[in-house]
């Protein structure tokens, strides 16, 4: 590594350090398991979007009637305008699936990007319920998707 790499690397790491958003959530929620509501980054304006929002909010594809009791796939895609990235350097860690609040089904994405920023769930439902979808960049925190009411 030459030395312009390492300053122009050094000089990277400290403004993403910096930023704040350098870890998705504190060591008690890594402990529990749990996130804390506002720590949840959301859509703010369907309307005017911006690109962050664009990449990362999560979007669901899932019938609208399912039958009680049956097998059904929700498929969760980052990003609900444009394709998340998968690389190295910038690449989903998890996403997980919420029916009525309560995590149903969680996927876990290796370091470095190797995998599609996608996932498909095969759930069955006993009600009607509202899904959504968390998901956490390794550079842009922790997302959660608008809620879809899928009716038994």
């Amino acid at each position: 590594m030459n030395r312009r790499e390492f300053i122009k690397g050094a000089i990277l790491t400290a403004a993403f350090l910096s930023s704040g958003q350098a870890l998705a959530y504190n060591d008690e929620e890594e402990k529990s398991g749990e996130l804390a509501e506002q720590d949840l980054l959301r859509l703010q304006n369907r309307e005017d979007p911006s690109v962050a929002e664009q990449k990362h909010v999560p979007a669901i594809e899932a019938p609208a009637q399912v039958r009680k009791g049956r097998w059904f796939d929700v498929k969760v895609k980052v990003g609900f305008m444009r394709e998340h990235p998968s690389n190295p350097d910038h690449w989903i860690t998890f996403i997980k699936l919420l029916a009525n609040g309560q995590e149903i089904a969680k996927t876990e994405f290796p370091v470095g990007g190797v995998s599609a920023s996608s996932a498909t769930f095969r759930i069955r439902l006993e009600r009607t319920s509202k899904i959504e979808a968390i998901e956490n960049c390794n550079l842009h925190g922790t997302w959660i998707s608008d809620p879809v009411t899928l009716t038994v």
